[in-house]
């Protein structure tokens, strides 16, 4: 019934809508006060990664949402990924059982280079390919205390690459993780995951836990064909933290963290001498490893000076079986002190980061530099100044970071919060934001296109991204933000953002020169593309997220974001082509309704609408464009505790509209594959 729906979009709507009705059925003042939902305690939720200070979520400057650890559980999601999809501003797409799409405020890719991500303040942000590799799981969701998600630039704070956005997931703390636990789900699709925990503590100021988790999915389909594709997932992970209490308020964290994924996928590489116009596709399984020990300290000295320095070092390894091999090793640190002091509260701090890479590349990918090591040391300060006591905050921050790879950048960033009532906060922010280009940028050379050849003359065309004559320089980004945030009544409360910002310097590509080789008894013309910082255009968009108790044991919660990039025209054809090809390929409209209702003292029902604007992308590797159409889906989530310690789960997801393709990367080649719907059924023991 999922393959070919003739049912019209309005009436899949309106099962999604009537799903959520449900809850009139039966009305929500029958569950027990117990499981009272409360909006005031969400308001006051603690955030960190808008000024690297604990503030309430409705006192800061900055378009700001958490996920908590009951969000993540209600969601249903087994990918990190899926629980991004509730977060007004932030674009997310499956490409295949594994891999994602994800950024904050357009430009969305593979590898989204304008998002932060973060892990408890250290950064996960792949230096060689400049973005977040999704497919990994860097930490069980059953770890996470809270995911922060701050829209907008995140520079000034966190350094290059926090363009559009930060996101922050904080783990939890290892005294909330003592004795015993078994989280499994098993599904449809071949999908299955298995998580275990132990936890305890050494004495009474020093906590562990260790926890370990394993997840699998078959194969997906693919769209040209609904065959099978072979893109099977295996990912493990295993974790450790142990956390300890010193006197004077100081404590100490340690943890360890090692994972290995295996990912496959077929790409159109090879020439097919009794077709030309087509490519055969080759088997490429995609293996990656990591390994990371690190630390942190927090102390408070006798002049009134809170401090922590955090420290890590790991390795990582990504492999395409017969193409790449990337490995790394990488050492963090990172310091910062924070004074009060009248009405200032004066933040500064500082970091330094070096990565040590070899690449080794064949066929499509060719390396000009096998071995690099890469450092970047940066500077902070910032002040937060109370100009009226509760009622007027300015601040004024801004970061110097220096790297070998690109050369120094700064990053301003000015706020000012004016709060006329408790309830009601408005705010405005500017900053500036670098994006330094990826070593892959710099050094990589890389098919990227292939155009058939045109009987009886004319050969196959093969483009070629490589590095350009002049150096790669930082892109810019520079803006200006206006939001209000109310908290209406004690039962609902609204969040509002708009946005406009300026990007220059954009690394886009020229046509360089053509050559012709013959490959499997094929004449075949390469066309070099040379990188170069080529594009400019402009972001706006407005975000909207509203909260509202429509019943002490029912939450609602809405979220849309409207998002539209104007490129500049320019003069070189190929820059103006990739530039039109960024304005189609971002979702003008996205958004989530989330329905949360405690039917009773062990009954929990859920009920989740999401949807996406339709985006044109390229065919990679081919030159020709696809339509991936926009979606509305639902999932559905029924749980019940047999007692206080063990929680069955039925979750479907995807369960109305047509079975689609979200997303069809154009840069790297890869077979798109359908999303079908799913059945998942999980169970949480504790004990």
């Amino acid at each position: 019934m999922f393959r070919n729906s003739k049912f019209p979009n309005a009436l899949k709507i309106s099962y999604a809508a009537t799903a959520i009705a449900l809850a009139v059925a039966w009305h929500p003042a029958h569950a027990a006060q117990d499981d009272d939902l409360n909006l005031e305690d969400l308001t006051k939720t603690e955030v960190s990664s808008v000024s690297r200070r604990n503030q309430s979520l409705s006192n800061v400057p900055a378009a700001a949402f958490v996920i908590t650890a009951e969000d993540i559980r209600r969601s249903g999601a087994l990918a990190l990924p899926d629980v991004l999809r509730m977060v007004p501003g932030i674009q997310v797409a499956q490409i295949d059982s594994g891999r994602y799409a994800v950024s904050a405020r357009g430009f969305n890719g593979r590898f989204a280079n304008k998002l932060q991500v973060l892990i408890d303040g250290r950064s996960v942000y792949h230096p060689f390919f400049s973005g977040t590799i999704w497919e990994y799981d860097p930490i069980p969701l059953e770890d996470i205390e809270r995911i922060e998600v701050i829209r907008g630039a995140g520079a000034a704070m966190w350094g290059v690459n926090a363009v559009n956005g930060v996101i922050n997931i904080i783990s939890r703390h290892s005294r909330t993780q003592a004795g015993g636990m078994v989280a499994g789900t098993i599904g449809s699709n071949g999908q299955g995951q298995l998580y275990t925990r132990a936890g305890g503590s050494i004495d009474a100021d020093t906590t562990w836990k260790v926890s370990a988790q394993a997840r699998h999915a078959q194969p997906s389909r693919q769209l040209a064909n609904d065959n099978y594709s072979e893109d099977d997932l295996n990912n493990g992970v295993v974790d450790f933290r142990l956390d300890r209490s010193l006197s004077g308020g100081s404590n100490f964290s340690i943890w360890a963290n090692a994972g290995k994924s295996s990912l496959g996928d077929l790409y159109p590489l090879t020439p097919n001498p009794l077709n030309p116009a087509t490519l055969i596709p080759v088997a490429i399984t995609q293996k990656i490893s990591t390994q990371t020990l690190g630390g942190r300290y927090r102390w408070l000295s006798e002049a009134g000076i809170e401090s922590s320095v955090q420290a890590s070092i790991g390795s990582s390894s990504i492999e395409l079986n017969g193409a790449l091999e990337v490995s790394n090793r990488q050492f963090d640190i990172d310091y910062q002190g924070r004074y009060t002091f009248a009405e200032h509260d004066l933040l500064w701090g500082a970091s330094h980061r070096t990565v040590s890479d070899e690449v080794w590349a064949n066929y499509a990918v060719e390396i000009e530099t096998p071995e690099f090591t890469q450092r970047t040391t940066g500077f902070f300060i910032h002040d937060n100044w109370t100009l009226i006591q509760d009622t007027l905050q300015f601040g004024l921050g801004a970061r110097w970071d220096q790297t070998n790879l690109g050369g120094n950048t700064f990053s301003p960033n000015a706020t000012l919060m004016w709060t006329p009532t408790r309830s009601d906060t408005i705010w405005a922010k500017y900053s500036k934001a670098p994006r330094m280009p990826a070593r892959a940028e710099f050094d990589v050379t890389i098919l990227t296109g292939y155009v058939p050849p045109v009987p009886p003359f004319t050969p196959p065309v093969v483009f070629r991204a490589q590095p350009g004559s002049e150096p790669l320089h930082q892109e810019s980004m520079e803006g200006f933000e206006l939001g209000y945030r109310s908290q209406l009544s004690q039962q609902l409360g609204v969040d509002i953002s708009v946005y406009r910002y300026r990007y220059t310097d954009i690394v886009s590509s020229t046509l360089g020169s053509t050559d012709v080789q013959v490959l499997y008894s094929i004449p075949i013309a390469f066309q070099n593309l040379d990188r170069e910082n080529g594009g400019n255009g402009w972001l706006s968009g407005a975000e909207l997220s509203v909260d509202w108790l429509l019943a002490p044991t029912w939450r609602v919660q809405l979220s849309y974001a409207f998002t539209h990039v104007d490129m500049d025209d320019s003069a070189n054809p190929i820059a103006q082509g990739q530039g039109l090809k960024e304005e189609r390929s971002t979702a003008r409209h996205y958004g989530s309704l989330r329905s949360q209702w405690n039917v009773s003292s062990s009954q929990q029902f859920d009920a989740w609408i999401r949807g996406s604007s339709g985006i044109d992308r390229t065919l990679s590797p081919y030159t020709t464009t696809i339509r991936v159409p926009g979606y509305v889906t639902l999932d559905l989530r029924y749980a019940y505790k047999l007692n206080k310690d063990i929680e069955l789960a039925l979750t479907g997801r995807n369960l109305i509209g047509p079975r689609r393709i979200e997303y069809v990367t154009d840069y790297v080649p890869a077979t798109p594959v359908i999303i079908e719907p799913s059945l998942l059924l999980s169970a949480r023991w504790k004990f």
